[in-house]
């Protein structure tokens, strides 16, 4: 079972300034909630897959994916059975439901749910590269710098944190269940949730005692008592990450700018729209992703930069 956790691998995205990958997840999620056209959701989603090879988490990343996979299949199903609007029928029930109608599947409604799993997967796939490649304390760190309130930084830095914990502490006890000669895979349906019972009660008490550690913890520590704090580690800018950052405020804005002029949208319904772009679109379209996959290049640069 992979920890959904970060480890240092000292690739060039780890070594990356976290503002600069802040703001590249942020444009990427920006770009996702903005366009609508399935091509441009597609490449947004493809264009970070240089990032995971350029990270080396592509196992991380697929175990996410394989998760999230899930979820977008019932979001298609869901809105092909919850949405009736559309002018091409693919199936239509010989029934009627009070209040919703009659029960009707369309491609529109097809065509929609998996646009919709597409801009998931992109959103996923750029927070699956802030949770492997930052770590937390940089990440908490950086919003802190951001002028962001502490408490609420602290508690969603704890809470990134918690679900890699809780993961590690299910693969143990599952581990000591079945040394113990519990058969956590075996029988029906309901002898399965049985045996999980004894990996669940466990687990609720240690996560309740945990929070009791961290809870006293922040407590012996005077949490909250200081007005001016101080850090160990600070968080320096190159040369190289002002550029970088530059070019993702640039980005952005030339996201925003296509938007307003009429690239990206998609009409869906009630009829469904020709899936075509001319060359001016497919040119402006490939600047856009040039322009978000520079972030490796330059990358690769601060690396240089740094071993010089």
């Amino acid at each position: 079972m992979l920890a959904f956790r970060y480890r240092d691998k000292g690739t060039v995205i780890h070594k990356l300034n976290p503002f600069c990958k802040l703001l590249w997840v942020v444009s990427v999620l920006v770009f996702a909630l903005i366009f609508d056209h399935p091509v441009y959701l597609l490449l947004l989603f493809l264009s970070t897959m240089p990032v995971i090879i350029a990270a080396t988490v592509r196992n991380e990343w697929l175990s996410v994916m394989k998760l999230t996979l899930y979820l977008c299949i019932a979001i298609v199903i869901i809105n092909m059975m919850l949405s009736y609007h559309g002018s091409h029928v693919l199936l239509e029930a010989p029934f009627r439901i009070p209040v919703m109608g009659t029960p009707t599947v369309t491609l529109e409604a097809m065509v929609f749910g998996l646009a919709m799993s597409l801009r998931l997967l992109a959103i996923i796939s750029a927070f699956a590269v802030l949770t492997f490649t930052i770590h937390p304390d940089d990440l908490m760190l950086s919003m802190i710098k951001m002028k962001l309130p502490y408490k609420s930084v602290l508690v969603t830095s704890l809470s990134t944190r918690f679900i890699p914990t809780l993961v590690d502490d299910l693969e143990c006890i599952s581990d000591v269940q079945r040394s113990r000669g519990l058969e956590l895979d075996k029988g029906k349906l309901p002898q399965r949730i049985k045996s999980r019972m004894s990996i669940m009660i466990p687990l609720l008490c240690n996560a309740l005692d945990r929070a009791v550690q961290v809870s006293e913890a922040m407590e012996s520590l005077a949490f909250g008592s200081g007005t001016k704090r101080t850090f160990y580690k600070e968080i320096r800018m190159s040369r190289v990450d002002v550029v970088t950052l530059t070019l993702g405020f640039f980005t952005i804005g030339f996201g925003i700018f296509m938007c307003l002029s009429g690239f990206g949208d998609y009409q869906y319904y009630p009829t469904l729209e020709v899936i075509s772009m001319g060359g001016l679109e497919w040119s402006v379209l490939s600047l856009l992703i040039c322009l978000l996959l520079s972030v490796v290049m330059l990358a690769f640069v601060k690396r240089s930069s740094d071993l010089d």
